[in-house]
């Protein structure tokens, strides 16, 4: 009898440490957290990033996507967050699904009848989220504070009540085909005429959408026309044959996308619209594009080797060499145990008529890592070249 218990026993910690081992390989987290607003548990699912280490401090901290009707978006969201952030389009982030299949009128359609705010249980939810949700996760995550909604129909339209607070709760919004309530479209457009804030929202409908809410979202679009404001990145999409129930697998891949455009390596668009056209330095360009990255999204992204690659080609082109000197700077704050820095100064005083300082400089980088193509048998060589031409 014994032996049979304890071979139950290790079966039964084989099988949690083989649950647990799972998990920790999809980092898919499923939860019930008990709200004391809504007097009950409410199951959440939880995706962390790749290289998202629970046992380990780290100071690494992610973007917060928050998925209303989690059954069923959380993994078209899940699935384009981890998709675009393999491949550096975005940053890593936490993905939050809440599931509200049996709860979704109640949850976000409960409103008053002369305002058309949340009342009874809208208001409790909004609260759950607002003050119970969001701080657990802050708590037991590693959260920056940019976090984006994402809700389809009647949470298209609830989240909203997230934007119309004097300080926003989330800095993003992708609303699919919203069910607009009375006077929402009003209120939000009012909101973003006046507000200061740096604010994301992604709008969409479809020819095949709901003729009703098709019709609302095409006239609340016609008022955002007319929105100039720069801490205001308002994008909307009609697609022409995609269904009410078939848009968010098209319309939420491309504002996840754009919502996070700046975050991306400088490609071909930036560089011939942006990068080429620019009447001041594009080293300064470059720095202030990770600054903003920071102070947008929270995240510290390590400067590519790329973007130092497209401004070097930029300076090239333009033939403003003198930048050449601000960029090797740069290279020595970011690169500085490669041959980079002593590359790009090397260039400032080959391309400025300083041919002579520019082939020391060529042969000191001789103990430097290479880096990206660029080797030490190269900038020999350039040194060697300038040599023989000037009869060093």
């Amino acid at each position: 009898m014994n032996n049979k218990i304890l071979i139950l026993f290790f079966l039964f910690s084989y099988a949690i440490t083989a649950q647990n081992l799972d998990s920790i390989i999809d980092n898919t987290i499923y939860e019930k957290i008990y709200s004391k607003k809504l007097n009950s548990e409410r199951q959440i699912t939880i995706q962390l990033p790749r290289d998202y280490n629970m046992d380990e401090k780290q100071d690494q901290r992610y973007p917060l996507f928050i998925v209303f009707d989690g059954d069923y978006l959380f993994e078209i969201v899940s699935g384009n967050v981890d998709y675009m952030s393999f491949w550096g389009d975005i940053p890593n982030a936490i993905i939050v699904g809440i599931n509200q299949i049996d709860s979704r009128y109640n949850d976000t359609s409960v409103v008053d009848n002369i305002n058309f705010t949340p009342i009874s249980s809208t208001a409790n939810f909004f609260e759950f989220v607002s003050q119970e949700l969001i701080p657990y996760l802050n708590k037991n995550y590693r959260t920056t504070n940019f976090r984006i909604a994402v809700g389809h129909e009647r949470t298209g339209n609830f989240i909203n009540f997230f934007l119309l607070k004097k300080t926003p709760i989330m800095n993003g919004y992708i609303i699919v085909s919203p069910k607009y309530t009375n006077k929402m479209k009003d209120y939000v457009a009012q909101y973003l005429i006046n507000s200061e804030d740096n604010l994301y929202y992604y709008l969409s409908t479809s020819n095949q959408d709901f003729k009703s809410i098709s019709e609302d979202v095409l006239e609340f679009n016609q008022r955002m026309d007319s929105i100039d404001k720069k801490n205001i990145h308002y994008k909307f999409q009609n697609l022409e044959s995609h269904s009410h129930y078939t848009l968010p697998a098209y319309s939420i891949p491309f504002s996840i996308e754009d919502m996070f455009s700046i975050y991306k390596d400088i490609n071909k668009i930036e560089y011939d619209s942006v990068l080429l056209k620019l009447n001041t330095s594009p080293v300064k360009y470059l720095e202030e594009k990770y600054e903003m990255i920071k102070n947008y999204f929270g995240v510290n992204k390590e400067m590519s080797i790329n973007d130092f690659i497209a401004v070097e080609q930029c300076i090239d082109e333009t033939e403003k060499f003198k930048f050449f000197k601000d960029l090797a700077k740069l290279a020595t704050k970011k690169y500085k145990e490669t041959i980079l820095p002593s590359y790009y100064m090397g260039r400032f005083y080959e391309e400025t008529g300083e041919p002579e300082k520019a082939m020391h400089v060529y042969r000191s980088a001789y103990n430097m890592d290479d880096i990206a193509g660029i080797t030490k048998e190269y900038l020999l060589q350039r040194a060697d070249e300038i040599a023989d031409y000037y009869g060093y």
